[in-house]
């Protein structure tokens, strides 16, 4: 698994936003490696710290907010999402054992419980 750093979070463009139904716009995540660019809309929190993981065909994005105590994964097939987690802070200890995991471990916890 590695670890994606160049990458940019912009909001939506409202077209999706209305198409999708949503008040307000959700994030879109885009980069680029060597099988091309990659955006995926995310469900992350404009505060969240997040954190991008590649493996094969796979993308993992974590979303961490310590402020309000929740840990969201969601998984990523080419450009469907095939998976989502979210954990709130009385279930993150006997969720993934701590909370000051690295995201990388972080991770592979919380991917055993959508595939």
């Amino acid at each position: 698994m590695r670890r994606v750093v160049n990458y940019k979070i912009r909001k939506e463009p409202f077209e999706k936003q209305l198409a999708a139904g949503r008040y307000n716009p959700a994030l879109e995540i885009t980069f680029r490696d060597r099988t091309g660019e990659h955006t995926h809309t995310i469900g992350a929190g404009h505060s969240d710290d997040i954190d991008v993981f590649r493996e094969g065909s796979f993308t993992y994005v974590l979303c961490r907010n310590f402020g309000l105590g929740y840990f969201g994964l969601e998984v990523f097939q080419g450009s469907e999402k095939v998976g989502d987690m979210l954990i709130e802070s009385h279930q993150v200890k006997r969720t993934i054992g701590r909370d000051d995991l690295a995201p990388f471990n972080a991770i592979k916890r919380m991917a055993e419980y959508i595939q």
